[in-house]
């Protein structure tokens, strides 16, 4: 039987959940209104039309994203996510990422610096996961960013332990405090420090990279100081066919790794300078 307290987290999670699909949906709401309107007077500008309709697609990317991630935490919790693989060049994946990316530096004012360095850049692992972990963790640099220095590093490059390989993301941003090391990782988990529009966002993000990290047998860790900046580390196996069950392990289908829905998603909900 449920007990109480499980209960009472799962209303509070769902009455928090609830709340963000709110935000979007209002903003949709009013946006359909505004357009209605103006055309029933033949008064909207053909440049206002653009800009309203370029927020309803956004706040859409929005929910998508957060349907995403509640599906992802519900699929961990209940240990049924399954580790898609396929054998990939992670040097032309972690490229392919920097090739998207390119265009929100001019919307975001962020810099994206990528420096990918690998011996055997061929790995067998699950590409949509570690697709996932990469841009939560770039999408959450860019949010705790300071407006004047938005200045991102990305390193890929092989682990010392020759079967792992590992990639970090780097900001100059506002910093994690030790006692926040404990709960970034938790569900709906966001900085109080620096709680603002600028942080739109579910608070779903880096609990779901900890869970892929751990479900592809890897490890992440934190270095960061209040106002200087934070690095996260995340190693992961080589071969994900030897390191976990087969049981658990899927033959990716051909095509199955994409990019460029999942930028427009992760950057939703990240305000514009």
């Amino acid at each position: 039987m449920m007990g109480e307290q499980h209960k009472s987290d799962i209303i509070d999670d769902l009455a928090l959940i609830a709340h963000e699909f709110r935000i979007p949906i209002d903003i949709i709401s009013k946006s359909a209104e505004l357009v209605n309107k103006a055309q029933e007077k033949d008064s909207i500008e053909k440049d206002k039309l653009h800009v309203i309709m370029d927020g309803i697609i956004k706040n859409c990317h929005r929910m998508n994203l957060l349907t995403s991630q509640v599906i992802c935490i519900a699929q961990a919790e209940n240990n049924a996510l399954k580790i898609i693989v396929e054998k990939n060049n992670v040097e032309q994946f972690f490229k392919k990422i920097e090739e998207y990316l390119a265009p929100f530096q001019k919307r975001y004012n962020v810099k994206f610096t990528f420096k990918v360095n690998f011996k055997e850049p061929y790995i067998v692992s699950d590409f949509k996961k570690i697709e996932t972990i990469l841009l939560n963790l770039i999408s959450n640099a860019v949010k705790y960013s300071k407006d004047i220095d938005r200045h991102i590093t990305v390193k890929c490059f092989d682990c010392e332990e020759g079967d792992f390989i590992c990639f970090s993301v780097k900001d100059r941003g506002i910093g994690i405090s030790e006692q926040e090391k404990e709960k970034i990782f938790s569900k709906f988990y966001r900085s109080e420090r620096f709680n603002t529009r600028q942080t739109e966002g579910s608070g779903l993000g880096l609990a779901i990279v900890k869970k892929f990290v751990d479900i592809l047998g890897g490890k992440i860790s934190v270095e960061s100081q209040p106002d200087k900046g934070s690095e996260f580390i995340v190693t992961i196996p080589r071969n994900q066919n030897k390191t976990l069950s087969p049981m658990k392990v899927v033959e990716a289908p051909l095509g199955y790794t994409t990019f460029k829905t999942s930028v427009e998603e992760v950057f939703a909900a990240i305000r514009e300078v």
